[in-house]
């Protein structure tokens, strides 16, 4: 096992430790937790994880999560934390190397093997972090693997940005109302977020346009607000998607105010657009580009470098990321400040799972403490808007011809888009949804009630001066720069080169170099420790150096 951990040294804000009081006075295996998108789950689920270990309550640690990305995000905050994960396992391991306190997997890994997990959990005793649970709910299958796999689990902490419904089998673990509404054992919400500054508020800029399409041999012409048959509603979001007309008006509109964010003081602001599918995504990056004069990146899931491609996004500079469904929710991407909803997607989960994507506050903000999601005025959208900011009031109290080419056709599917073809589409800023509000709350201090004061935006608005805030508490001693799995990439990668080196130099098989470094180090290189891997790197620059049967003799 990794060495004994220290005592739990970050600070958790208040909803942090109500929620980890709770979760330690609980009388059962099962815990919900819902919090809005940007809270900080992720810190709360490491306490708890913490603390199992160090009570001896667990022996091991197991998150299971959406997206291998996901798996890679959860090891790096674990590492911050002094714990240590895995996540790369596979198949061909029973378990986790010894120096690890656990691993991170996905929900579809643990859908093709529940035994596998299953016969850990009986052999340790093992704490379960579900990362927004309700995926489980993608599938039967899914829903029985994780009762195969975790049934025996001494604690399992689910966690999930909304709250949930369950529309066929319902998800284990989780406790339902008469309405099949997942029931919470704690909820922390966006309008709390707000009053206790945690979270950005987002105001949703949004456009009309004069559309026009084909449907089935009959052209159409409509406006959004216009009331249409319902097969042509989402026809009418999608013309308006793929003309460059209407879409490219929103995204120059939209970098303006990301250079408006980032005059204001966030530097490194960077923005959003949320695509139909993967080819849109494309079409879209080289409209950016037009209007921008700067390349936008793009993550799709059919490119293996894509995960790559966020985490560069998230740690530098560029204006624009362009995606799809990568970056819905879990992703960290503090610099996230403007975004543009460019996909047909028409669920209320998926929208707030977006709109999570721009709430953050551990990045300073400039004296623009706002984000700004563009969306259409699409009768659903909106009302999603509207709900937010009306949930919002619980704490808060509300007071050109660029772009005349249609975007390249999508990938089209002949049953869904035969019959369908974009024509024109013209857009109008329309109205702001949440524009408007100001801090009521009686127990907001006058500093976090500056922070959050707003006005309509206009250009010739003072904004006002970036108040006092106090002085962080002092910062944990460093960490070391690399989590322990990136410790052990790079050894493995070291490890891969002097095997090649001295396979060619000896004329060896792989397998016999790889038998005699399992045999003097005493486990396969998939669950071998940083010691053990150091300890064969040793032993194969002695071998490239004296020779493989001079070196294997002396090991």
């Amino acid at each position: 096992m990794p060495q004994p951990l220290s005592p739990w040294t970050s600070l958790l804000r208040p909803w942090q430790e109500e929620a980890f009081q709770s979760i330690s006075s609980h009388s059962t295996e099962n815990f919900l937790a819902v919090a809005t998108p940007g809270a900080g789950k992720t810190r709360l689920a490491l306490r708890v994880a913490h603390d199992g270990l160090t009570s001896g309550r667990a022996d091991r640690i197991v998150v299971v999560c959406p997206t291998t990305h996901l798996r890679g995000q959860w090891a790096k905050a674990a590492h911050l934390e002094g714990l240590h994960l895995d996540p790369t396992s596979s198949s061909q391991q029973d378990r986790e190397a010894k120096d690890f306190h656990g691993l991170a997997t996905t929900y579809q890994q643990v859908c093709l093997e529940p035994q596998r997990y299953r016969a850990q959990s009986l052999k340790t005793k093992t704490l379960v972090i579900f990362d927004e649970i309700h995926h489980a709910g993608e599938g039967k299958e899914w829903g029985d693997a994780l009762q195969v796999a975790f049934g025996s689990a001494i604690q399992r902490l689910l966690l999930s940005g909304t709250p949930f419904r369950t529309d066929d089998s319902p998800i284990p673990y989780v406790r339902y109302d008469q309405d099949r509404r997942s029931i919470a054992n704690f909820q922390y919400g966006y309008p709390e977020a707000l009053r206790d500054h945690v979270c950005r508020p987002v105001i949703f800029p949004s456009y009309e346009g004069e559309l026009a399409w084909i449907s089935k041999g009959e052209t159409v012409e409509a406006t959004f607000k216009d009331g249409i048959k319902k097969p042509w509603r989402r026809e009418r979001l999608r013309a308006a998607l793929l003309q460059e007309s209407w879409l490219g008006e929103v995204i120059h509109d939209a970098n303006e105010r990301l250079t408006s964010v980032r005059t204001a003081g966030h530097e490194k602001a960077g923005g959003l657009i949320v695509a139909m599918t993967q080819s849109h995504a494309r079409n879209i990056a080289t409209l950016v580009q037009r209007i921008t004069g700067e390349r936008a990146q793009v993550a799709v899931s059919d490119d293996p470098t894509a995960n790559r491609t966020i985490q560069r996004f998230a740690q530098g500079r560029q204006r624009w990321l362009v995606a799809v469904n990568m970056v819905s929710e879990g992703v960290d991407i503090p610099r996230l400040r403007v975004g543009v909803y460019a996909t047909n997607v028409l669920t209320e989960m998926y929208f707030r799972q977006v709109v999570g994507r721009f709430v953050r506050v551990n990045e300073d903000g400039g004296r623009d403490g706002k984000s700004y999601l563009y969306i259409s005025q699409d009768p659903t959208i909106v009302s999603f808007a509207k709900q937010i900011t009306q949930e919002r009031s619980h704490a808060l109290k509300e007071q050109s011809g660029l772009f005349d080419r249609p975007l390249p056709p999508t990938t089209r599917q002949a049953s869904q888009d035969d019959d369908f073809a974009p024509l024109e589409g013209i857009a109008h800023e329309d109205e702001w949804i949440g524009g408007t509000f100001f801090l009521t709350h009686p127990e907001v201090s006058e500093s976090q009630q500056e922070f959050f004061r707003t006005s309509l935006p206009t250009s010739d608005v003072v904004q006002p001066e970036k108040t006092d805030v106090p002085e962080p508490p002092p910062e944990p001693p460093p960490k070391p720069e690399l989590s322990r799995f990136e410790q052990k990439a790079q050894l493995r990668d070291q490890h891969k080169q002097l095997v090649s080196q001295l396979t060619r130099q000896e004329r060896l098989d792989h397998w016999q170099v790889n038998t005699a470094l399992k045999d003097a180090t005493g486990t396969a290189i998939n669950q071998a420790t940083v010691a053990q891997l150091q300890k064969r790197l040793k032993l194969l620059e002695r071998w490239v150096e004296h020779g493989f049967k001079k070196g294997k003799a002396k090991r």
